[in-house]
């Protein structure tokens, strides 16, 4: 059985999230739910939020194509270090993983394009102080109504 179109996406977005060009020491997730303690930071996780379907044309039933517009969480997280706040040590992987994403919006002719959408910033106080910040994107692409594993 064949994956899905989506699944062929996150699969090659995670695959240039953890290629070579990487910021030192980043380790690339595919889920959010997985712990991330401190010691293994940098990090990002990569996550499927909600997929929205929509025929193509309008048309309701018998329509060829459908249009998908995939919303993904790309969650980078780091800690500061002595003179360098949890803040100045996320922005270089924050920028490293937008640019990585956009590089090829169309991951192999698999997708039409991406959207960027919001950032949400967080971090933790403690011991070792932790910010991270989730970057939101939407991935449009087109699958056969009949059959999410191909395009036409």
């Amino acid at each position: 059985m064949s994956n899905s179109i989506r699944e062929q996406i996150m699969t090659a977005l995670a695959a240039a999230l953890a290629a070579g060009g990487a910021p030192a020491g980043l380790t690339v997730h595919r889920e959010r739910t997985r712990p991330v303690e401190t010691d293994s930071l940098p990090a990002v996780m990569l996550y499927a939020e909600d997929e929205q379907p929509k025929p193509l044309g309008g048309d309701a039933y018998r329509a060829p194509l459908t249009e998908r517009q995939l919303s993904i969480g790309l969650q980078c997280r780091a800690k500061g270090a002595t003179g360098v706040s949890p803040d100045q040590a996320l922005d270089p992987i924050l920028v490293w993983a937008m640019k990585t994403v956009l590089a090829n919006e169309a991951f192999g002719g698999l997708a039409n394009g991406v959207e960027e959408n919001r950032t949400v910033w967080s971090s933790r106080e403690g011991d070792d102080p932790v910010a991270a910040a989730t970057v939101h994107f939407t991935i449009k692409y087109r699958t056969s109504r009949l059959d999410p594993t191909s395009t036409s």
